[in-house]
């Protein structure tokens, strides 16, 4: 035993004479002891993404080790269970210019975020278009519970990636399905300037009218920009555009965010417009095929200013054109009921922590809010805890 224990302490003395070992914890948990749907108060807990979600708060731990040419990144969360987080894998670098990642890979290069406000908080909801801060305007790369990816970087600056995913709801990896459609690739370009870039998503082959008896082949296509010329100012755009262009849920969008910084007061404002299914032109059993032509917008805004080094006023402001598309009789669709949401809070600044307090309010916009109270107004008191170490 005691030449065995000689042994692992050994090679752990070897291992970190050349390996860099990390550590780290990322923690969130959001509390809203006033929080009012239109009809009943509640009480509720959970992470900015789930608040009302069995009171799952986001308490993690992050495990890293690496040399100069191998590595792995393991990601470990205890809400509610203990499980895999974000990542789990290893990756190698075969010569400078080229990395390889096999696991559980959480991929967002390249992906178009414009986040604040209520983002660091408690989000306002996912099912309708007020929250829009991860994948502005569709630019955004697929990713799976497991997968490959390969990075290339032939010269300073030219970036080229590619990730393919395994159908996490099937058994059934066919080749097609990993490498094609449920895969992505990127090619960006960073510079002084900022960083632009082309994403290609693979999608479910599909018929592209409802006369086709065969499927075809499907994608996303978009293109983005991260601008950092001007000083103190972020500017982003970008834009994406789906193959399948006949189906009442596509829409070719472009957005924008930026920030602009004032020492004290920094500002945000954001957009998304997108062309919509207008009206359905053919019809074959339950399929349709539909023109674009309707136009539905979203914007958001926010006011950060500093008091001082501990002290921060926090403002959020977002409203959507449409939360419903409901086709009429005469085979035109309806954008109605729109959605807006607030925030007003102050946030402390602490060594390793934030702590967030304020008032959140909207009508369509504020999660766990059930369809038949859509139309009600309501309100919630979000404290917020984030705490790194």
């Amino acid at each position: 035993m005691k030449k065995i224990v000689g042994i692992i302490a050994a090679a752990a003395l070897a291992t970190s004479a050349f390996a860099e070992v990390n550590v780290s914890s990322w923690n969130r948990a959001v509390f809203e002891p006033i929080h009012y749907d239109g009809d009943t108060l509640r009480s509720e807990t959970g992470a900015s993404w789930g608040v009302g979600d069995a009171g799952s708060i986001r308490s993690g731990l992050s495990f890293g080790a690496s040399t100069e040419n191998a590595g792995i990144a393991i990601d470990l969360n205890a809400e509610p269970n203990p499980a895999t987080g974000d990542n789990a894998l290893v990756w190698v670098k075969p010569v400078d210019m080229l990395t390889v990642k096999i696991g559980v890979i959480n991929n967002t290069l390249g992906r178009l975020d414009h986040c604040f406000g209520t983002w660091d908080l408690s989000r306002f909801r996912d099912d309708v278009p007020v929250s829009v801060g991860e994948g502005l305007a569709g630019v955004d790369r697929i990713r799976s519970a497991k997968g490959f990816e390969v990075t290339l970087e032939p010269v300073e600056g030219l970036i080229i990636d590619y990730n393919a995913n395994f159908n996490k709801n099937s058994t059934d990896n066919h080749t097609y399905s990993v490498m094609w459609e449920n895969a992505s690739t990127l090619v960006g370009y960073k510079a002084d300037f900022g960083f632009i870039r082309a994403i290609i998503n693979g999608a479910t082959a599909d018929k592209y009218s409802v006369e086709d008896t065969d499927t075809k082949p499907a994608a996303v296509i978009a293109v983005a920009a991260d601008i950092t010329a001007v000083e103190n100012l972020t500017l982003k755009v970008g834009a994406s555009i789906p193959t399948l262009l006949k189906k009442k849920t596509s829409a070719i969008k472009i957005g924008a965010g930026a920030d602009y910084n004032l020492d004290a007061l920094t500002l945000h404002a954001q957009t998304e417009l997108a062309i919509r299914a207008k009206k359905i032109t053919k019809t074959v059993g339950d399929d349709v095929d539909c023109d674009l032509g309707a136009f539905t917008a979203y914007v958001g805004a926010g006011v950060d200013y500093a008091f001082n080094d501990a002290w921060k006023l926090i403002t959020d402001v977002r409203f959507n054109t449409y939360t419903k598309q409901t086709a009429e009789t005469d085979g035109n669709y309806k954008y109605e009921d729109p959605a807006f949401g607030a925030y007003i809070g102050l946030r402390q600044q602490l060594s390793n922590a934030t702590f967030d307090f304020g008032a959140q309010f909207g009508k369509r916009a504020l999660r766990n809010q059930a369809a038949a109270k859509a139309d009600d107004f309501a309100f919630a008191v979000p404290l917020t805890i984030t705490a790194s170490f």
